[in-house]
């Protein structure tokens, strides 16, 4: 037999079982599987009731009971009732019952999720409309001079009418309603927050328990006092009394402004900036709710969100196999691979790049990719690995994405394998990558590319270069040779090295050429780039979503690259010829420096151009030309636009210069790279579920000593601007230090110094020839001398010298026989004379 609970609730209070109210009174229950509730009117009704909740498992029963409304009587008399039969006189008059007249008046919606009253007020209640028994008919016009009560009747303060019942039957159906702007006001029936914020007050809580609170102003003298108390769903606090009227000052060091409310107002910023200064947060509560805050509040808020920020972080590794499933789902073809580390199935790799990123490449981009890996900031931290190509305007075009580790040779073995297997790119197809010299990366390379060509970034190289062989002179004929077409200018320049430094011509011997210069090219690529810029730029391009969780840093670039792919395809719309616009700015550059050629013509489109004192020869048919520049970069050269201005005329270069220019440089390939699309995603909510285990994040790995705040720069970068340019040195007037570093004070203490000493050498040597014969008493100016001679101080110099003329002149008669004396006493007059005014340090 099951054994329930009976709480039963009587207006807004709870009583015993046995204690049945007088009068009469609806009974409710509450069902709590479904939020409905149900009127209690049979016994057989009673013994559903408990047979439901012994089948739904439930211990608790609740039974409200209500007060029937007062029906007024009618008057008496026979005039007052001039229908005997009580007929009803309305047409299409219902019978209502306490639950129809509230749905039917107040537009009650109903227990259910987002019910409540439409709109804000109450609607006042029509006088028609009056509760009855079943089956009784009633004649209307026995109630002509009653009136409802108004709405602020329901909400009255007085002791003497109970309408606690009503009002929290009222109120059970309607849910206290946020305010998301504008000012906050109490009123009674409604509860908000940050009131005391808003107002500027402090509160002095009088009474703060589960079931009533009573707060008032703290400033002595202030009349503000509000009262609530707990209403019969056990959770909700129904505002009583309340006096809103405030005669103190403003408070800005508001004690409500507690941790958790700052945390909650500025929990996404600081998701958004993790790095974000407290300062900031100070500064923005000042401004925006009119508070100030000491910093330890700040710290530990600022704690709190990035606490938040961190189970987001854990969280997004469970929703990743699910995000792989939606990607697959909406973009078919598309690669995503997790690599979990066992027995336990923790996160360790994750690869991405879609079908249409492919599609792209192959069909339009120049077999040119960029490598680089940069860290993320999150608490997991982490390598973001990235493979970027060209399109055939120069444009960025992001071809995959790894989430690894580190960068490692696994690491970059892992992400080049997938890439390989995902683009299928034809192995007798030349291919070339752009590195950084990364040691894990060229061995993974090695491995899984072993016929791609590949380039390492010059200004890397001269990083490198640069820490043992520095100077303008190395630097310049550095990126020279690095940009060399011609071998032959290549050797020059190599040559010039070798004057300047034979060891940094030996150290540059050690790379090949083909890795670093552009005359020892592959061909066939037809890119001239010597930098990795590109991945650089892509890095930069991320940003602060580096900080991010990693599902969110994926899908932030998924939607840029997304988004990207459809404004290209807008803008190559617009192009009206089939050279992209960055190559006819090249082609432009190139067609102004052809000016100056000397050209001789060999017919059949072959020519002879001297510049200088050095001839190139052009060949049209064969699209070369001895500089180099042409075959390498695919865009024909000064020199070979000097001959197809010759060849075609100065009116039908524009025509035919798109023959001159190679195929993947045009804007039929820039259409082939773009041509496809990424699909979107949609809501996280509608994503499939994975009938497999959750993946566990990787473990914290955290560094020891205090974390860096500023990466590490290299020598070629500028450094750190420092507050150096504010300091104003008080003795010099120069920015940039201060007088207790000034080289110019620094210089005159010394001489000051030097000087002191002198004194009191000279004083000390008086006093011992005059101790010699006949001691006499030291003034007071000695005496001061004396001290501050002896300690060697700088300040007070007027005094010791002065101190020290005074002994001298003492002295002087008895020893006017001396002459060195006599000179030393008028060197020091003359000093005295010269430094009147005390040095100050």
């Amino acid at each position: 037999m099951e054994v329930l609970e009976v709480v039963v609730h009587y207006g807004t209070t709870v009583h015993d079982v046995d204690q049945v109210p007088s009068g009469d009174y609806f009974v409710f229950v509450l069902l709590p599987w479904c939020s409905e509730k149900v009127e209690v009117k049979t016994d057989n009704d009673l013994v559903e009731l408990f047979r439901m909740f012994s089948e739904n498992g439930c211990t608790r029963i609740v039974f409200e009971v209500e007060d029937k409304p007062y029906i007024p009587l009618p008057p008496e008399g026979p005039s007052a009732i001039p229908n005997v039969n009580h007929e009803l006189l309305v047409d299409n008059y219902q019978n209502l019952e306490w639950s129809d007249f509230e749905e039917n008046e107040l537009n009650y919606l109903g227990d259910n999720e987002g019910g409540g009253f439409e709109g804000d007020d109450i609607q006042e209640v029509g006088s028609e409309a009056v509760e009855q028994e079943h089956d009784n008919i009633v004649n209307l016009e026995l109630f002509e001079g009653y009136q409802s009560h108004e709405d602020d009747e329901f909400f009255s303060d007085s002791d003497e009418e109970n309408n606690k019942a009503k009002l929290a039957k009222l109120i059970d159906g309607n849910p206290f309603k946020k305010i998301t702007g504008g000012e906050i006001e109490f009123k009674v029936g409604e509860t908000h927050d940050n009131y005391a914020i808003q107002e500027g007050i402090n509160f002095d809580k009088v009474k703060n328990d589960n079931d009533r609170l009573t707060y008032r102003c703290k400033c002595k003298g202030c009349p503000w006092r509000i009262h609530a108390s707990r209403l019969i769903d056990g959770v909700t606090m129904m505002v009583e009394t309340y006096n809103p009227n405030h005669e103190c000052h403003r408070v800005y060091k508001n004690a409500e402004a507690k941790v958790t409310w700052i945390a909650s107002k500025f929990e996404l910023l600081v998701k958004c900036n993790p790095d974000i200064k407290i300062g900031v947060i100070a500064d923005l509560l000042r401004d925006k709710f009119k508070v100030n805050v000491d910093a330890q509040r700040l710290y530990k808020a600022k704690r709190k969100a990035l606490d938040g920020l961190g189970r987001q972080h854990a969280e997004c590794f469970g929703l990743l196999r699910r995000y792989a499933c939606i990607v697959n789902v909406c973009n078919p073809g598309s690669a995503v691979h997790i690599r979990l580390q066992q027995p336990e199935p923790t996160f360790q790799r994750f690869f991405i790049s879609f079908e249409a990123q492919r599609a792209g490449f192959l069909g339009g981009c120049r077999p040119f990719i960029g490598l680089d890996g940069c860290h993320l900031k999150g608490p997991y931290g982490g390598v973001l690995l990235s493979a970027i190509s060209l399109d055939a305007n120069n444009g960025l075009y992001p071809l995959a994405f790894c989430i690894c580790e580190g960068e490692t040779l696994l690491s970059w073995c892992w992400f080049l394998k997938n890439l390989k297997l995902f683009l299928k790119y034809p192995t007798n197809n030349s291919i070339c990558f752009m590195s950084d010299r990364q040691k894990g990366m060229l061995g993974a390379l090695k491995i899984h590319w072993p016929n791609a060509t590949t380039r390492y970034c010059a200004r890397h190289i001269y990083a490198n270069f640069r820490v043992k062989h520095s100077g303008q002179e190395l630097k310049k004929l550095f990126w020279k040779a690095s940009k060399a077409y011609d071998v032959n200018e290549f050797n020059s320049i190599m040559a010039n090295i070798r004057d300047v430094s034979m060891d940094a011509r030996l150290w540059l011997n050690e790379i090949e050429a083909k890795h670093w210069s552009r005359h020892a090219f592959d061909l066939s690529i037809k890119c001239d780039h010597v930098t990795n810029n590109m991945t650089e730029s892509f890095n930069s391009m991320l940003g602060d979503h580096r900080a991010r969780t990693y599902l969110n840093l994926i899908e932030f670039i998924r939607r840029m690259v997304m988004k990207r792919f459809q404004e290209r395809k807008e803008e190559c719309s617009r192009w009206k010829t089939e050279i992209p616009p960055n190559v006819i700015s090249k082609v432009l550059k190139a067609s102004k420096e052809s000016r100056i050629l000397r050209m001789i013509n060999a017919g059949d489109g072959e020519y002879e151009l001297i510049e200088y004192s050095t001839t190139y020869v052009v060949k049209l048919g064969s699209f070369t030309c001895d500089c180099g520049a042409w075959q390498i970069s695919g865009v024909p050269c000064s020199h070979a636009m000097a001959g197809i201005s010759h060849f075609f005329g100065m009116v039908g270069v524009s025509d035919q210069i798109s023959d001159y220019i190679h195929p993947s440089l045009t804007k039929t390939s820039f259409l082939n790279t773009y041509i496809n699309m990424i699909h979107p995603i949609p809501d996280q909510s509608r994503w499939p579920q994975v009938a497999s285990a959750s993946i566990i994040p990787p473990p914290i790995k955290r560094q020891p000593g205090r974390p860096k705040l500023h990466r590490k720069k290299e020598p070629s970068e500028k450094p750190r601007e420092t507050r150096s340019g504010s300091v104003v040195c008080q003795a010099c007037k120069q920015v940039g230090h201060n007088k207790r570093t000034c080289s110019k004070a620094n210089q005159s203490n010394k001489k000051v110094l030097l000087n002191s000493n002198r004194c009191a050498q000279l004083q000390r040597k008086t006093q011992s020839q005059g101790s010699a014969s006949s001691p006499q008493p030291q003034t007071s100016a000695a005496r001061m001398g004396s001290v501050w001679g002896s300690n060697g101080a700088m300040v007070g110099l007027s005094w010791l010298v002065h101190g020290a003329v005074s002994a001298v002149a003492d002295r002087g008669k008895e020893f006017s026989e001396s002459a060195a004396l006599a000179r030393e006493e008028e060197w020091f007059r003359r000093r005295v004379s010269c430094e009147a005014k005390p040095v100050e340090l």
